[in-house]
C-alpha cells in the first residue's frame, strides 16, 4: 500500500520520454537532418547559430547547414533597429567580419548555397576576397553577391571567374572585368546580372563561357551598349533596361521563353551611363549626398543625345527575327520607347520574313501605356508572323487623364486589318488589362471576336468603376454583345480590377 507521503506527491504529467524511454530526445530532435536544415534556414543567422548549444543532437546541425543567407542584421547587436534604411546596414564592419569568419571556420561540410546582401563589399574588399576564394575552392554551387550600396560598386573577385562548380550566379551592383584567361563558369546554368558595371566585350565573353546556361537575366547594366548572346543551352531570357541598348542573338536554338522590358525613363538615375561612382567620388562639394548629386547632374539626362545612332525599329526587328523557337514572348514598353521607336520615320513591317516566322510561339503578352498606332502595328506584325499563336494578353496602363491616350487610333486601325492565320484557326484565349476604359477602345477585342473561330475565352479587366458611368458601361456591354462572333463557344468576362491580378465582382460581368 502506498504511504501517505507518496499519496500527497503531485501527479507527474506524462512526457514523450515516458513513452519512448528516458534516453529518447524530443520529437523535433528526432527529425532527420534535412528537415532540421529546412527549419534553421527559416531563422535569422544569429538565431540559427545558437541552436548549437541546445544539445549534442543539435550541435552539428548548424555547422552542416547547406545554405547560408546573410545580411547586415546577421551579426549586428539585437538592440539595433533600422527604420530609416531600405536594407539593414552593418554597424561595426570589423566585428561583423569577425563573426562571419567565425561562422565559416566552424563549418563541418562545404556550403552549397551562399547568399550575402550587405553594403560593405567595397569597404572590406580584402576580407571578402578571402571569403569567396574559400567558398569557390570548396565547391559552392549557388553564389548570390548582392551589394546594396549602389554608390560603391564592388569589383567581382578573381576566384569567381575560376570556379567551375557554380550553377547559379547572381550579382547586384558589382563591377565585372573578365580576366584574359577565363577558366571557370563552365557549370553556370542560371546567370542574373542586375545593375552591374560591365563593358560589352566582357559581358559577351562571360555569356559565351557559360555554355551550360539555361537562364539569363540582365537588368540595367552600366556601360552596356550592345548585348551579344550565344547560348546553345539557353531556355529563358529576361532583359530589362531603362535606356536604349542593342540585343543581338547569335545562337539560341533552344530558347523558349523571352521577356524584354524597355521602360525608357529620362528622369531615372539609371540614365547615368558612365561610371557614376567615379564621378560621385570626384565631386567638388564633399558634403553633397549621392541623391543630391544625381539630381543636379544633367550630363547623362538626355538619352536621345547619348545614343543618337540607336535605331529602335531596326533593333527590334533584328531581335524578333532571331527568336524563331520561342514559345512564350513578353514585351513591355514605355511611352518614351514608343517615341524613339517611331522617331526615325521607319515604318514597322506588316510581318516578319517567312523564314523568321515565330512558328513555335503559343503565348504572347504585350504591355504599354497607350494605344498608339506604332504599338498596334507591332501587334499586327506579330500576329501575321505567329501562325500557331493560341493566347494573347494585352496590358494598356493609360490613366483616365493620360495626355497620350489615343484609343480612336486603335479603333480605326483594326477596322482595316485582315485576320492572320493564327486568329482564324488557333487563337483560343484573349485577355485585356486596361488602365482606363472608354467606349472607343474595343477595336482589337472586336476584331478578334469577329474573326477568331476557335476563341474560347475573352477577358477584359479594367481599373476604375464603370458603374459610376452607367450609360458608358451599358454602351460597352451592348457593343461587345452585338458583335457577330466567329466562335459560338466564346465565354466573355468584363470586370473591374482591384489590382493587376485581382478583379472585383462588381457590375460588369458578362458570361
Amino acid at each position: 500500500m502506498a504511504s501517505e507521503a507518496d499519496q500527497n506527491q503531485p501527479t507527474k504529467k506524462p512526457t514523450l520520454a515516458d513513452n519512448h524511454g528516458e534516453e529518447d530526445e524530443d520529437f523535433i530532435s528526432r527529425l532527420p537532418d534535412t528537415i532540421l536544415h529546412m527549419i534553421l534556414s527559416k531563422l535569422e543567422m544569429r538565431d540559427a547559430a545558437v541552436t548549437t548549444a541546445v544539445s549534442k543532437r543539435w550541435a552539428p546541425v548548424f555547422t552542416t547547414l547547406p545554405s547560408l543567407k546573410i545580411d547586415g542584421n546577421s551579426f549586428n547587436p539585437r538592440v539595433l533597429a533600422y527604420p530609416d534604411h531600405w536594407e539593414p546596414y552593418v554597424e561595426d564592419a570589423d566585428k561583423w567580419m569577425e563573426s562571419l569568419f567565425s561562422v565559416l571556420d566552424s563549418r563541418k561540410t562545404p556550403i552549397e548555397k551562399f547568399e550575402i546582401d550587405v553594403g560593405i563589399f567595397a569597404k572590406c574588399d580584402g576580407y571578402f576576397h578571402v571569403v569567396f576564394r574559400e567558398l569557390c575552392g570548396a565547391g559552392v554551387k549557388e553564389l548570390l553577391i548582392l551589394n546594396n550600396a549602389f554608390d560603391h560598386i564592388y569589383d567581382l573577385p578573381s576566384p569567381v571567374f575560376s570556379c567551375n562548380t557554380i550553377v547559379n550566379l547572381e550579382l547586384l551592383y558589382c563591377s565585372i572585368e573578365v580576366p584574359s584567361k577565363l577558366t571557370g563558369l563552365r557549370s553556370v546554368k542560371s546567370l542574373k546580372l542586375r545593375h552591374v558595371t560591365v563593358a560589352d566585350i566582357d559581358l559577351r565573353r562571360m555569356i559565351s563561357r557559360c555554355n551550360a546556361m539555361e537562364k539569363l537575366v540582365i537588368t540595367d547594366c552600366n556601360k552596356v551598349e550592345n548585348i551579344v548572346i550565344r547560348g546553345p543551352s539557353l531556355l529563358e531570357l529576361v532583359i530589362n533596361f531603362c535606356r536604349p541598348v542593342g540585343i543581338s542573338l547569335k545562337s539560341v536554338p533552344r530558347l523558349a521563353f523571352v521577356e524584354v522590358s524597355l521602360i525608357y525613363d529620362y528622369n531615372s538615375w539609371f540614365e547615368y551611363y558612365a561610371s557614376f561612382e567615379e564621378r560621385f567620388a570626384a565631386r567638388e562639394d564633399s558634403d553633397e549626398d549621392f541623391f543630391t548629386y544625381c539630381s543636379n547632374d544633367n550630363s547623362f539626362r538626355d538619352t536621345g543625345k547619348t545614343f543618337e545612332g540607336t535605331n529602335e525599329a531596326t533593333n527590334l526587328m533584328a531581335f524578333l527575327n532571331r527568336i524563331r523557337s520561342v514559345k512564350d514572348l513578353r514585351l513591355n514598353f514605355s511611352n518614351e520607347y514608343r517615341a524613339m521607336l517611331s522617331k526615325e520615320g521607319i515604318a514597322l513591317p506588316t510581318r516578319l520574313s517567312p523564314k523568321c516566322y515565330l512558328v513555335e510561339l503559343r503565348k504572347l503578352q504585350l504591355s504599354w501605356p497607350s494605344n498608339y498606332h506604332t504599338f498596334n502595328t507591332l501587334v499586327s506584325c506579330l500576329l501575321n508572323s505567329s501562325p500557331h499563336l493560341m493566347e494573347i494578353i494585352i496590358c494598356v496602363d493609360a490613366s483616365s487623364d493620360d495626355k497620350y491616350r489615343h484609343f480612336a487610333l486603335e479603333l480605326d486601325f483594326w477596322d482595316k486589318q485582315l485576320p492572320a492565320e493564327c486568329v482564324k484557326h488557333h487563337m483560343t484565349t484573349a485577355t485585356f488589362y486596361y488602365g482606363y476604359i472608354s467606349e472607343d477602345c474595343f477595336g482589337f477585342p472586336k476584331f478578334l471576336l469577329l474573326n477568331a473561330r476557335n476563341l474560347k475565352n475573352m477577358n477584359i479587366f479594367y481599373t476604375g468603376k464603370l458603374k459610376d458611368k452607367p450609360e458608358t458601361a451599358d454602351k460597352i456591354k451592348h457593343e461587345v454583345l452585338a458583335v457577330q462572333q466567329a466562335s459560338p463557344d466564346v465565354e466573355m468576362t468584363i470586370k473591374p480590377l482591384i489590382s493587376r491580378f485581382q478583379y472585383s465582382d462588381d457590375d460588369g460581368d458578362l458570361s
